[in-house]
């Protein structure tokens, strides 16, 4: 890990004690880069998946996140890639492949944005297209108790028991016979389907 990156991580782990964090199947991380794919409740889940998979991974963030000074500044450092979620940036999404072909390992949330109530959302087709080009193992993950921590409606933080549920790397099953937007979507519903065999 980066320097910055290794303090960030580890201040990260400190306030996560106070959630009486537990990892689960930390083991199934693949040497490697690789698509993790995760349910999204709470803006602890990208600090707190990244935590539990326990190394170097990017992140995405939208783009309007990026303004002036500071946060053009700090969000790169922190190994926040920008893209635009209304799924037509290109170049934001070829940076994604690239990285993940070179070996790095990048964060992403198929249902595209935090659960209302903590229940799994269906899934955008974004993460099954960046799958299926890039080629590489997809790593299920599941967080638990982040939604009761802080949810999009909750104002202050709870310390709230935290687990994370990681588990088996997978190659996307590819549908034949279908159009590309089909198929990416029939991908990023895979990935979703396995984030809720994770209990």
């Amino acid at each position: 890990m980066r320097p910055f990156y290794r303090l960030a991580y580890n201040l990260v782990g400190l306030e996560l004690l106070f959630h009486r964090i537990r990892i689960e199947g930390r083991e199934n991380v693949p040497e490697g880069g690789c698509l993790i794919v995760s349910n999204h409740v709470s803006l602890m889940d990208p600090t707190t998946v990244a935590w539990g998979v326990g190394g170097e991974i990017y992140y995405l963030g939208r783009k309007t996140l990026f303004k002036p000074p500071f946060w053009s500044w700090f969000l790169p450092i922190c190994n926040v890639l920008p893209i635009d979620r209304g799924g037509r940036d290109v170049s934001g999404l070829r940076n994604i492949i690239k990285l993940l072909k070179s070996g790095r390992s990048v964060l992403l949330f198929p249902e595209g944005t935090r659960s209302p109530d903590g229940t799994l959302q269906p899934a955008e087709p974004g993460a099954g297209l960046v799958a299926i080009k890039a080629g590489v193992p997809i790593l299920p993950a599941r967080v638990f108790g982040t939604f009761e921590s802080l949810s999009r409606h909750t104002k202050f933080l709870r310390f709230h028991p935290i687990r994370v549920v990681i588990g088996k790397p997978y190659l996307p099953t590819l549908p034949e016979g279908q159009k590309d937007k089909e198929a990416y979507q029939r991908v990023a519903e895979e990935m979703m389907e396995k984030i809720a065999a994770l209990t």
